[in-house]
């Protein structure tokens, strides 16, 4: 309790106050490292890590005097590199000169002992408006008037309540009633919410509800809620467990006047299964617990695997999870694949799920053949190449994808990982950019792009069949290496060399054998002081995690070694059963308190550029852990507590930099990087009919920018950039990816929203909806499937 006290009056007193001057100068080298340095401080004492207490050893505190005001400068003194060894780490003892100093000035410069009695509304609408507490007391929050009403927040440098109140910062003061202060995020919630998510966001009303949604004689605990929280529906949500449930289910709603929306992990932010609503007239249908009655089509089974390809059957509610549960241990992948697993099979297939696999095209292209249930209950096997067309990208508008099967291929040299953290080589320029991603493309068989807009640093996820490293042994051990004070060498020559090693007391000590043995585990990575590098740079290199004591813990392998088919079989079924309801619900929320604290307080005090820092960051750790637990390819495997708009656009390669370059040269007030992936369209193939925007054949990158939002207190700045950048998109040629936001508009209320100003054939051309019409009225023929955003435009 002690370590966590320290910790919140060193944050408060030293750092947010300040948080405004260092955001401004956010493009400061030294300022964003200062910032991220004292981040570290607060958070390592908070979470009572102490053996981390070095940290406080990196930063020096000073006052300067600056055109007439007084500033604290935040300096870091440890010489360090991207690419050797973070502050936690220095051998060198710092004394903090100032600290104490800047301490003091901090507090005594703004005691203020007055209380003045003002009007409650004034006072209020000044909430949450920025502040410093340099400012002159009788001008900012209101002034004397708002004194002992409003206060600016030490931990904010924004207006906040006396007491607080609903999403404003508490610790230094209390909440007001019936709140109470989160623990994680240091903002005053209700008092039945978790920590660990500031707003209610569950994905459906739980089975313990007494409350019930009905739809044409059909009830449900659960409604239909979408991941993004972007659609909120009270439509019962009903889980067949099989066929004649599922077939019972249609013929009730048929008879009762009511559509029936296929549902998977509820992905997409518009409402493709179902629109924002209380009517009672749609009843959503999930297939996380259904198992076609079929015997072929129940399970997943690989068909006549062996050989370099095969086909794999697999039910339309499982989740991609699910899938690889089978065929990864047994050298089977899809030809191209997303960053997480948490999609259904039957969403795959319904909506526009892409890849980033170098040359391919979207996941639906490897589909072989459908099992489908029509509008009256029958079954239908499809495998002509007409029908898929229709159904690739139908989104639920025809019918129910009971099970499907696709093509898959075997790759028993799989690996993938991160690539170092780097700007372009030359600078960021078009040609640079362009050299930068073809050398990727050369090397590797796909890749996820992200890029940092403030530094133009670029994080590359990716992907290639890479044989095993053969280890090699030395043929003499160390300890048979002497010193040779007459021949001046270690002995035998030939097989022996003299490499002086930190520890070492004698000459004979740091004679060792010529030839290392191949480190086969992060813990035969170690250190070496000469070089301050990790040895064998082959094999091994620096890779610092949150709770790494010392430089040799940091030094890890380069490339894993791949986990046996037996451990990627048992880390599956440990999957499986903590996500048992992924089908449904989406990635679970993560339980990384330390990084959630991060998230939250990087997010209120305005510092976005530091949160990008860490989410760029943060991939790695997470690529590392997939790749060592299964190594599939996926690593999206848990988000946070918090609502993240997300916006996103294909655009032609050729145009890329141009509209990475323009979005980095706009206020970029996101709180996560810029994300893309190549994918390859031919329309010779002509494997989809409701490809969104008509797509010409060629190369596009699929773009998308991410915020986190928390409730009630972050900035709107987030709509502004999702107008302007999807203004940059049109310009470069570019067409909404349906599955996530686009059309920014004003509504009513003046808010910028997403899916205002979708404009008439901005998805798809005339052509595209005629074509479907037709072969839905053939299918589907009383419309029992039509409802929801996109039959709106297309029907």
């Amino acid at each position: 309790m002690r370590h966590t006290k320290l910790a919140r009056a060193y944050f408060t007193s030293m750092y947010v106050p300040l948080s405004r001057d260092i955001a401004s100068a956010s493009n400061n080298y030294n300022a964003t490292l200062a910032t991220l340095c004292l981040i570290r401080q607060a958070l390592s004492l908070y979470a009572m890590v102490q053996y981390q207490y070095e940290q406080w050893l990196q930063c020096n505190a000073t006052i300067i005097w600056k055109g007439g005001r007084t500033y604290i400068s935040f300096i870091e003194i440890v010489l360090r590199s991207k690419t050797t060894v973070p502050m936690v780490h220095s051998a060198v003892t710092v004394k903090v000169r100032s600290a104490a100093a800047a301490l003091i000035f901090l507090v005594l410069g703004n005691l203020h002992a007055f209380v003045v009695t003002a009007e409650v509304d004034t006072c209020a609408a000044l909430a949450n408006t920025p502040c410093s507490l340099l400012d002159d007391p009788s001008s900012t929050c209101g002034g004397f008037s708002c004194l002992g009403t409003l206060e600016c927040a030490v931990t904010t440098g924004r207006c906040a309540s006396i007491p607080r109140q609903y999403g404003e910062p508490c610790g230094v003061r209390d909440c007001d009633e019936g709140l109470r202060c989160s623990v994680t995020c240091g903002i005053c919630i209700d008092q039945t919410e978790n920590d660990l998510a500031p707003i209610p966001f569950d994905s459906f009303v739980t089975s313990e509800s007494t409350e019930t949604a009905t739809a044409c004689g059909m009830s449900s605990t659960r409604v239909f809620r979408n991941w993004a929280g972007t659609v909120r529906t009270d439509h019962p949500l009903i889980m067949p467990k099989d066929d004649a449930e599922l077939k019972s289910i249609l013929q009730k709603a048929s008879a009762g006047g009511c559509t029936v929306r296929p549902a998977g992990s509820g992905h997409s932010a518009a409402g493709v299964v179902a629109e924002e609503s209380t009517q009672s007239n749609v009843v959503v249908v999930s297939l996380v617990e259904y198992a076609p009655s079929d015997r072929d089509w129940a399970a997943v089974d690989l068909v006549a695997s062996g050989g370099d390809e095969a086909t794999v059957r697999i039910p339309g509610g499982s989740t991609q999870l699910k899938l690889y549960a089978t065929i990864r241990p047994a050298g089977y992948f899809l030809p191209t694949q997303t960053a997480g697993w948490l999609f259904t099979i039957g969403g795959v297939l319904s909506n526009f799920v892409h890849g980033g696999v170098f040359g391919k095209g979207p996941v639906h292209n490897h589909l072989v053949s459908l099992r489908v249930m029509l509008w009256d209950g029958t079954i239908k096997i499809l495998n002509d190449p007409d029908d898929l067309r229709f159904w690739r990208n139908g989104y639920g508008l025809l019918g129910i994808i009971t099970a499907a099967e696709f093509m898959v291929v075997r790759r028993p040299d799989f690996w993938f990982g991160t690539l170092p953290l780097q700007p372009p080589q030359g600078g960021w320029n078009a040609g640079s950019f362009q050299a930068y991603i073809d050398g990727i493309k050369a090397e590797y068989s796909a890749a996820e792009f992200f890029l940092n807009p403030h530094n133009k640093d670029i994080l590359a996820v990716v992907q290639k069949d890479r044989p095993p490293v053969t280890p090699v042994s030395p043929s003499i051990s160390d300890s048979a290496c002497t010193w040779s004070w007459w021949n001046w060498q270690c002995e035998p020559p030939e097989l022996c060399s003299y490499q002086y090693r930190v520890g070492d007391w004698t000459t004979s000590d740091s004679c060792r054998a010529a030839v290392q043995p191949t480190p086969t585990s992060d813990d035969q990575c170690t250190w070496d002081y000469l070089s301050f590098s990790c040895r064998h740079p082959e094999h091994c290199s620096y890779q610092f995690q949150l709770g790494d004591l010392t430089l040799e813990e940091s030094c890890r392998l380069t490339i894993p070694p791949p986990p046996s088919a037996d451990a990627m079989a048992e880390a599956y079924r440990r999957l499986l059963i903590e996500n048992e309801l992924l089908g449904v619900n989406g990635v679970p929320i993560g339980d990384d308190r330390l990084q959630q604290d991060a998230i939250c307080l990087a997010s209120r005090v305005g510092l976005e550029t530091i949160l990008v820092d860490q989410v760029m960051q943060e991939i790695p750790r997470l690529v590392r852990d997939a790749s060592e637990r299964t190594m599939d390819g996926f690593f999206v495997g848990e988000t946070i507590p918090l609502p993240t708009p997300l916006i996103g656009y294909l655009v032609p390669a050729d145009k890329l930099f141009a509209v990475l370059d323009a979005i980095a040269k706009l206020d970029y007030a996101l709180s996560s990087p810029i994300e893309w992936r190549y994918v390859t369209f031919n329309n010779d193939d002509d494997d989809a009919v409701l490809h969104p925007g008509n797509l010409r054949s060629g190369e596009w990158a699929a773009v998308e920018c991410v915020s986190i939002e928390i409730p009630g207190w972050t900035p709107d700045e987030w709509r502004q950039n999702f107008l302007d950048f999807e203004q940059t998109f049109k310009d470069a040629g570019g067409v909404p990816h349906v599955g996530k936001y686009f059309g920014m508009g004003v509504d009513d209320t003046g808010l910028i929203q997403p899916f205002q100003n979708v404009e008439a054939g901005s998805l798809y051309e005339e052509s595209q909806i005629m074509d479907f019409r037709t072969y839905a009225g053939k299918v589907d023929p009383n419309g029992l499937f039509r409802s929801g955003f996109m039959a709106d435009h297309i029907f």
